[in-house]
């Protein structure tokens, strides 16, 4: 028994552990961001984008829309845009990082190969 105790330790059990592909937040596509213009209000901004995924108390006119993806196997990867109101809830600044076509992100999703460069989460 303690030869299979010591045996074992040395193994990798992390491995053989399954890991499933998590997807979170709001997934936004460059269709999506090109639709977007300065001046729009926030009920139109709603229904193009959803609901964003942070919605800040202290900032009342920014909204966070935020996509992470950690795959099962691979880099993890973040997008993010955010939204800034005027203070007549027109969107007045848009801050996108570049984002995945429709297509491409369904192929992302679906784990196939995409010609979009995914940039991984920073290291802390």
């Amino acid at each position: 028994m303690m030869l299979a105790v010591a045996g074992l330790s040395g193994c990798n059990f992390n491995s053989y552990v399954y890991r499933p592909t998590v997807h979170q937040g709001n997934l936004v596509t460059q269709e999506m961001v090109d639709q977007l213009s300065v001046g729009m209000g926030r009920q139109q901004v709603m229904f193009l984008m959803g609901e964003p995924l942070i919605q800040n108390p202290l900032r009342r006119n920014q909204w966070d829309y935020v996509y992470y993806n950690s795959p099962r196997r691979g880099t993890e990867s973040m997008r993010r845009l955010t939204l800034i109101f005027d203070d007549n809830d027109q969107l007045a600044k848009i801050e996108s990082m570049d984002m995945p076509t429709e297509l491409q992100s369904d192929h992302m999703i679906l784990g196939r190969e995409t010609d979009f460069v995914v940039k991984p989460v920073p290291v802390k």
